[in-house]
């Protein structure tokens, strides 16, 4: 009642004011709320950091937690810490995004803008520390308060980099650590330490990505999450601490890492007919050769394929000729019983790739890493070749069968090949015919067609098996060593036929232009080896083939291997006269097919006879 009384005679003193009076005391009254907004406003945004946090699942931008004005500001003056929090929906990002893509990396871009006293270091000093790290639960207080009195200047498992060397503008990522049980070790926040005068730009969440990129506008390095020692010229990488991010070993659901090597687009650096530019890589103690060719822009190497899966990799003799190396995950298999997706790699790591780390104990698959749709299959033995391809060889390729599904018991004692390749398109009918009539096909078979489907080599309109690009190879463990190498070449070759019309254009001119006595050689010889049967009247097979053996043996054995074959009994006594003429002009007719096809593959494809890899192992 007290109250009321007092706030009516405060009413009717203001109404007794003049009016001159009244205007004054209602802006006092309006600086007084205005005051006590701002204050609350600060008192709420002084946690608040103008740093955002950006991500590929959520496009909203949301401020991080600053703890302390560095963080706030998001720069750092001369000497100093800046300390970010994440919120708890910035965790689950992170939490979702591995989740979503099997690894998680926290980006931040880095601006460095010394004053000019600071540049003055840069002359009498050789370095100039940067810092960037990740800020666990033990370096807060129960109540959440960072322990800044315990930190650590020189502590473990964060980025280092010099700063003298350092690019203006630079993007630095970890990954984010998995326990042994494959659960996501979330940290708490970030630190960022700067000698010079330095922007926090912005921060993303990714999957992770481990290695560098020059190639891009901002220059990327990331790292595992125990961190390193940023090498500015690009020479070497640590990937050892790569086994705390993604999985070490293959299963049916986890495929292990890539590392994907980019070159730079200098067409001077780029290798000739003449002269081949490789680029010297070590991986651990592992030597690699990569070959620089026109129209290449990166290649991928499992790391899997590997003996030490994460090392020191080290770039020796044309190492500017790399733009980065980056180390992360490929696409992974859904189906738990079934290997359905492929390990993209180049070719020249499929023979050599250890059978024990195969995600499955039959078989393995590999996509070409430069050409999408072409699938090499390597079998345990060719058992299991034949249970996946050999009704389909009778069907496409075999003389007085094409066309025809064989049921099992037709199939019984009959040899199909050690290794094939088949097309897109001839699978599709293989499949419409078999349900056309009513054929019962294996596991294997049904097995291919949901590998080809995943892949996208054919896909259904409605009932009916539709084809699109690319083809299919299989090689297999029993064949020996020295015939793997040259089969591989020769069925690779085969899968650039099927999907590109222009190779088939100058194959066929080849084909036609050719001397005709040693392309009749072929044909006979062809014929003389029954274990082939090809179909003579399909002028289709009968060019690529020509063309794939022309091409499986480097240049300089392409002669010598055409009058190896017209010296066999078999050959000999098939065809005396063109065996004869083979022998005295030493397979001549050959090589001269082989060194006008080879020119066109080398520089449509960057790749010559007898291999079709890009990367060579010492």
């Amino acid at each position: 009642m007290k109250f009321l009384e007092k706030i009516k005679k405060i009413i009717e003193y203001i109404k007794n004011l003049e009016f001159q009076k009244k205007i004054i005391l209602a802006l006092i009254v309006v600086l007084v709320i205005a005051n006590l907004v701002l204050g609350i406003i600060l008192i709420t945004q002084k946690n608040v950091s103008v740093v955002k946090v950006e991500s590929l699942i959520n496009e909203n931008k949301t401020s991080l937690i600053a703890l302390g004005g560095n963080a706030r500001r998001g720069s750092i003056k001369n000497t100093d810490y800046a300390f970010f929090k994440f919120t708890e929906d910035q965790k689950e990002i992170i939490k979702s995004t591995y989740d979503e893509n099997g690894s998680c990396s926290v980006i931040i871009r880095v601006k460095n803008v010394p004053t000019k006293k600071q540049k003055e270091l840069f002359n009498y000093k050789d370095s100039i520390i940067f810092k960037y790290g990740f800020l666990s639960d033990n370096q807060f207080t129960e109540n959440g308060k960072l322990l800044k009195d315990d930190f650590e200047l020189n502590r473990l498992n964060s980025i280092i980099a010099n700063q003298v060397d350092s690019p203006e503008v630079v993007d630095y990522s970890i990954a984010l650590q998995k326990d042994k049980n494959g659960i996501l070790q979330v940290p708490q926040g970030f630190f960022v330490y700067s000698t010079i005068k330095s922007y926090i730009i912005g921060c993303c969440i990714a999957p992770a990505n481990i290695g560098f990129d020059s190639s891009i506008d901002i220059p990327f390095y990331g790292f595992a999450p125990n961190g390193g020692v940023v090498d500015f010229s690009n020479s070497s990488f640590d990937f050892t601490g790569g086994s705390m991010v993604f999985p070490t070993v293959n299963t049916s659901l986890k495929t292990m890492p890539i590392y994907e090597i980019s070159f730079t687009q200098n067409q001077e650096n780029k290798s000739t007919l003449e002269d081949i530019s490789s680029v010297e890589v070590l991986f651990g103690g592992e030597k690699f050769f990569v070959n620089n060719m026109k129209g290449v822009e990166n290649v991928q190497i499992p790391s899997s394929a590997l003996k030490e899966s994460f090392s020191y990799v080290n770039l020796k003799e044309g190492k500017s000729e790399v733009d980065s190396i980056i180390l992360k995950l490929g696409k992974q298999n859904k189906n738990e019983k079934e290997i359905l997706v492929p390990i993209i790699t180049d070719p020249g790591l499929i023979l050599n790739y250890p059978s024990d780390v195969w995600r499955t104990v039959d078989y393995e698959i590999f996509e070409w890493d430069r050409f999408d749709r072409i699938l090499f299959f390597d079998t345990k033995d060719y058992d299991v070749q034949n249970r996946f391809f050999r009704r389909l060889a009778f069907f496409v390729e075999k003389q007085g069968y094409k066309g025809k599904i064989l049921t099992n018991q037709q199939l019984e004692g009959k040899h199909g090949f050690n290794a094939h390749d088949y097309s897109a398109d001839s699978m599709a009918k293989f499949f419409n015919k078999a349900k056309e009539v009513n054929v019962q096909l294996n596991y294997e078979e049904e097995l291919l067609k949901r590998i080809l489907l995943e892949n996208n080599l054919i896909y259904m309109d409605g009932d009916v098996v539709m084809p699109n690009e690319g083809g299919i190879v299989s090689i297999s463990q029993e064949t020996p060593g020295w015939s793997r190498r040259r089969l591989l070449a020769h069925e690779g070759w085969h899968t650039l036929y099927f999907r590109d019309v222009e190779f088939r254009n100058y194959v066929s001119a080849v084909y036609h232009t050719m001397d005709q006595y040693s392309l009749q050689f072929l044909k006979d010889y062809f014929a003389s080896q029954k274990n082939l049967g090809y179909d003579q009247n399909d002028e289709y097979l009968m060019q690529n083939e020509f063309m794939a053996y022309t091409m499986q043996q480097p240049l300089n054995e392409v002669g010598k291997n055409f009058v190896n074959w017209s010296n066999w009994k078999s050959v000999f006594e098939y065809t005396p006269d063109l065996a004869a003429y083979v022998r005295n002009n030493k397979g001549r007719g050959f090589e001269d097919a082989a060194i006008a096809l080879n020119e066109f593959v080398f520089d449509k494809y960057g790749i010559v006879c007898g291999n079709i890899a890009i990367v060579n192992k010492n």
